[in-house]
């Protein structure tokens, strides 16, 4: 027998806040690398043969409801992916997908899938009924689209680089060969107050020297980079940063740092164009609006729900 369902009322939770670039995680364990030299502003570039991805997804909760009294999610999820090459931005269409989800306690939704009405199809996913369980179970399937598409782009690019918008370190060392993830907002530092100190005086197009920091067993690899922003504006100490991470070995480690300077600068967004400049980069706003458009229209989505709901209540 199906439980009997009810929609709540659902608003977007709110960010959290920002942390201080000052005060590094103990278990983060952020050393500089020698070899990229003294701790300083860095202003080499290099160039990447190959084409570029980048790679981002969209996650959108359509509605929370609850199986009887069992809280549970109804998510949608639309990764894809933008290559540039030669001076030209073009889709992957190979790389799109879009995927409902219905996270919900064990045992609280009897059969695989919610399908409430033509075209709205949420696969079940079984997690703790906790809220934040919820979510998170969530965002890992999110997270799983986005490596899954990354791998696809280099079977179907030997040679690219696959720029991921968000950090890298919550997934395996041995999922990320061949990607750059990069974050564009910083909820933690990576660097005590003496190294932080340097993020204030660089200039734009100018990035720290790479350091270190482990994971559990993996080592990965990071440096912050300053966008330009146009027009210029007096800017927080986290404005126009970047945050670049890779666990490729570390001679790659320092020539990916080269490359990312000569990449994110030219593509930064403005802020006539896009409220999030310089961070929102121009290809991933673009790729942004693409996913948006293929999520569809939340509004109809959560009709409906409420449509299925008030046949089933009859």
């Amino acid at each position: 027998m199906k439980p009997r369902l009810r929609l709540d009322v659902w608003s977007p939770e709110h960010a959290a806040p920002e942390a201080s670039l000052a005060q590094p995680l103990p278990e983060l364990q952020a050393e500089p690398v020698a070899a990229d030299g003294p701790w300083a502003p860095k202003r080499e570039v290099s160039d990447w043969a190959g084409p570029l991805f980048f790679v981002d997804g969209r996650f959108r909760t359509d509605a929370l409801i609850y199986l009887d009294d069992a809280p549970a999610l109804l998510v949608s999820v639309a990764v894809g992916a933008v290559g540039l090459e030669s001076e030209r931005a073009f889709y992957d269409e190979a790389a799109f997908a879009v995927r409902r989800y219905l996270v919900a306690p064990p045992g609280a939704w009897p059969e695989p899938r919610f399908s409430p009405a033509s075209g709205l199809d949420y696969q079940l996913v079984e997690a703790d009924g906790e809220p934040e369980s919820l979510r998170t179970a969530a965002m890992e399937r999110r997270a799983s689209l986005e490596m899954a598409l990354g791998e696809g782009l280099l079977e179907r690019h030997p040679g690219a680089l696959i720029l991921h918008d968000g950090p890298l370190h919550r997934l395996p060392a041995a999922q990320t060969a061949g990607r750059l993830g990069f974050a564009k907002t910083h909820h933690r530092g990576y660097l005590n107050a003496e190294r932080a100190a340097l993020l204030g005086r660089l200039a734009a197009g100018e990035r720290t020297p790479v350091f270190t920091f482990t994971r559990g067993e993996h080592r990965f690899y990071s440096w912050y980079l300053r966008l330009p922003l146009e027009p210029d504006r007096p800017y927080a100490a986290a404005a126009t940063l970047l945050r670049v991470e890779t666990a490729a070995p570390e001679a790659e480690a320092l020539e990916l740092a080269r490359v990312a300077l000569g990449v994110f600068p030219r593509l930064a967004s403005r802020p006539f164009r896009d409220p999030r400049a310089p961070q929102n980069l121009v290809p991933v706003g673009a790729l942004e609006r693409e996913l948006g458009r293929r999520l569809g229209s939340a509004a109809l989505v959560r009709r409906r729900l409420l449509e299925y709901i008030q046949r089933e209540a009859v």
